[in-house]
Order: structure tokens, then C-alpha cells, then sequence
């Protein structure tokens, strides 16, 4: 039987000044960083999130759409 692996999505829409906090909250998560992926997938944001998200290069995957709401993101 295989180890399961844990995505983390988090989705976001101007909440720039948060995004930090959830992500460094993920990743201190006591589990293996190579079997855990997190998704920040941005709904078109108009702040800061993007230039905030950068500086966590390949720990994360960062997605930009444009805006169309929660439900949408997360889908």
C-alpha cells in the first residue's frame, strides 16, 4: 500500500495582507514536505497577493484566473 499524499488548496481574492499566514501555516504542518503539495489559487486578485506568493518559488504552485468566485476557485 502506498503512502498518501495531501494537496492543500488554498484560494484567495484580495486577501494579500492573509496569504502569508495560511501559507507558512501549511508548511509548518508536521508531515513530509515531499508528499504534500499546496495549491494558492488567486480569483483574480487586485493587490499585493501575487508579488506576496513569489517568494515561496517551488515550495508552492500559485494559479491566477480571473475573478469569478470562491466556488469557481476552488473547482
Amino acid at each position: 500500500m502506498s503512502e498518501a499524499q495531501v494537496t492543500i488548496i488554498i484560494d484567495t481574492y484580495n486577501y494579500g495582507c492573509f496569504i502569508e499566514q495560511a501559507i507558512d501555516s501549511v508548511l509548518a504542518q508536521d508531515f513530509p514536505a515531499d508528499r504534500m503539495e499546496v495549491l494558492v489559487i488567486d480569483d483574480g486578485s487586485t493587490d499585493d497577493t501575487a508579488e506576496r506568493v513569489k517568494k515561496y518559488g517551488s515550495r508552492i504552485q500559485y494559479f491566477r484566473k480571473p475573478n469569478g468566485g470562491q466556488a469557481s476557485a476552488i473547482n
